[in-house]
């Protein structure tokens, strides 16, 4: 018996309605920090999901996109948030951040919005140094927004931000699939992410309420969140995606400082003791 096809997801509220959807055939999902999708996926050790967009091109020669598929905020995204001591546009040269390690895309967005203001740059926070501003992301992000912080008060929503710069919304991630996938695999992944999209509002509805309390928030706040993402990207993402491209090829050599990647964890399982209708 052959193993099961492994898709890779985050593993954040943001893409527990895939949970709720399932599997397609022969397939598992597995749960993956968005930094570590695409080696995992470029090292045959699973043969698609969801891939930070700042890492497309480092893995361009194994690695093609599956559909207009993806995680997108016309708006606030509410998970990517930036908590400091000091107001965004106050933030200097002597600023020094923590930035999580989970997410490409996340970090070189806040690196591009600060350089956008013409201002100095914040340098990255040591081990040992105080901090005065840390960028979280995922459900840690959610449920740290509904604690007010002394400490770091202040709280910048990039993709808001990313929006009022642009004017465009901020892609995030797409889903890819190896170059060398079989063409039958490709095609039933074309079909389980188009079933997933005719399904999504009831999809969405089941994570807001299975999924909401694991990043802290009720029904009604976790489908208002959900609600602001957008998985089918329409012409104004993929001018987003092309935007933010763009901008990181104009600060080409900007210091990103990526983490190494995390081993593949087990499944994700439909955990939570809710019902997947």
């Amino acid at each position: 018996m052959s193993s099961p096809v492994r898709l890779v997801i985050t593993p954040y509220l943001n893409t527990r309605a895939f949970v709720h959807h399932g599997a397609p055939p022969g397939g598992e999902l597995v749960a993956l920090p968005p930094r570590a999708a695409g080696p995992a996926i470029a090292a045959g050790e699973a043969l698609a999901g969801i891939v930070p967009v700042a890492a497309l091109e480092e893995f361009d020669d194994s690695l093609e996109l599956l559909g207009d598929y993806g995680i997108a905020c016309a708006g606030a995204a509410r998970s990517v948030l930036l908590f400091s001591r000091r107001p965004f546009e106050r933030l200097d040269a002597d600023a020094r951040l923590r930035l999580t390690r989970e997410s490409r895309s996340s970090v070189r967005l806040l690196y591009l919005l600060l350089a956008a203001r013409g201002a100095g740059m914040p340098r990255h926070a040591g081990p040992q140094d105080a901090i005065d501003g840390e960028l979280v992301i995922g459900d840690a992000a959610l449920r740290r927004a509904g604690q007010p912080s002394k400490t770091l008060p202040h709280v910048a929503d990039l993709a808001e931000r990313w929006r009022a710069t642009t004017g465009l919304p901020m892609v995030f991630a797409r889903w890819v699939v190896r170059r060398d996938a079989p063409a039958a695999w490709r095609a039933r992944l074309l079909d389980w992410l188009a079933a997933y999209a005719r399904d999504e509002p009831r999809l969405l509805a089941r994570a807001a309420a299975c999924d909401g309390a694991r990043a802290g928030l009720d029904r009604a706040n976790a489908g208002a969140y959900l609600d602001g993402i957008r998985t089918v990207l329409g012409p104004d993402e993929l001018r987003g995606q092309q935007r933010y491209l763009a901008e990181l090829a104009r600060h080409a050599g900007a210091d990103f400082a990526p983490a190494r990647a995390a081993p593949l964890p087990a499944p994700a399982g439909r955990d939570g003791g809710c019902h997947v209708a």
